[in-house]
């Protein structure tokens, strides 16, 4: 039983995007040492981190996440919502 438990937790953390950016395009990047996934629909972006991050380090990889979104789309970005670990917002002047 105890292993359908951690088989279960572990799906749980699979590459993949909340319900409303399902269906949407992504792309993985490897940007100064740590991986994302960033998911695009539209105008709408989310972007997820892996790993850990000690707590010192959470206002650096935020801009590294929105430096990547900005790389990958060629767009500026609007934050809606967000933190160090998942950000999810608008793309505003694309080129």
């Amino acid at each position: 039983m105890r292993w359908i438990l951690v088989l279960f937790l572990l799906a749980a953390c699979a590459n993949s995007p909340s319900p409303r950016m399902l269906g949407a395009q992504s792309v993985n990047i490897r940007l100064d040492g740590r991986d994302f996934t960033i998911w695009r629909e539209g105008n709408d972006f989310e972007i997820v981190r892996y790993g850990w991050v000690g707590r010192e380090d959470r206002l650096r990889v935020e801009e590294t996440m929105l430096a990547a979104v900005e790389q990958v789309t060629g767009c500026k970005v609007r934050v809606k919502r967000g933190d160090s670990g998942e950000i999810n917002g608008k793309l505003i002047a694309c080129n």
